[in-house]
């Protein structure tokens, strides 16, 4: 999957630098949220697991693990269709 250490190396910081930036957008995206009637229950969701992608992320590219990398991937997105889950019922 990665043929050089620069493509590992880039792979880690984009990971980072995309989950580290998404952590605030997605508070942003709670204040916008929470003003409007009956989003209250996406509070959790939103504050929680941005904020934990964003250190797995962190700790992805310090220690060199791509598998960590891609969980922080996937908990820095997970709170969109679990919101969109919790606002349909």
């Amino acid at each position: 999957m990665f043929g050089d250490i620069d493509d590992l190396d880039l792979f880690l910081t984009r990971v980072r630098n995309w989950v580290v930036g998404w952590a605030p957008a997605c508070l942003v995206l709670v204040w916008f949220l929470t003003k409007e009637e009956g989003w209250h229950m996406s509070f959790l969701a939103l504050c929680v697991l941005p904020p934990v992608a964003a250190y797995l992320g962190i700790r992805a590219k310090r220690e060199i693990l791509v598998g960590l990398a891609w969980t922080a991937g996937a908990l820095a997105v997970a709170p969109l269709p679990l919101v969109a889950a919790i606002e349909l019922l």
